[in-house]
């Protein structure tokens, strides 16, 4: 009688050490893939980070550059925080009014950010049309 209990002991000890090692394995499984999931939410949020520091950073260089005279807006810096290149360029327009009188002293300001992301090399730009007189470009 006392082989039998001891077996039925042994038996119980066996299924308890399985349900131990099934409980770690689906908790270890369930645990990776919570990090995983962390992580990415983790890269997401530091590439929407960086996103939208580059777009603020591109719409205070137009405000920036839209007060310098005309032969002053061609610029080039590297912001290193960001690894991004930044660089502005103005054009003429040459437009006319609803009686074909051509506009004078419009231009046509671009700046975009080159830098390179997960997707390979990437360009963001933004443009803004200015009117700029002879008077206001010595200043």
């Amino acid at each position: 009688m006392g082989f039998t209990i001891h077996h039925h002991s042994s038996r119980r000890s066996a299924y308890a050490l399985l349900d131990v090692i099934l409980a770690v394995t689906v908790f270890a499984f369930w645990g990776v893939g919570l990090i995983t999931l962390l992580q990415k939410i983790s890269d997401t949020s530091n590439s929407y980070s960086r996103d939208r520091l580059i777009q603020y950073q591109l719409e205070s260089l137009l405000t920036e550059m839209k007060h310098r005279p005309v032969e002053e807006m061609n610029t080039e810096r590297l912001d290193e925080d960001l690894n991004v290149t930044f660089r502005t360029t103005v054009e003429p327009l040459n437009l006319a009014n609803i009686d074909g009188d051509a506009l004078e002293d419009l231009y046509e300001l671009t700046a975009t950010a080159t830098f390179t992301d997960s997707g390979g090399e990437q360009v963001e730009t933004a443009r803004l049309t200015i009117y700029k007189p002879e008077d206001d470009q010595r200043r």
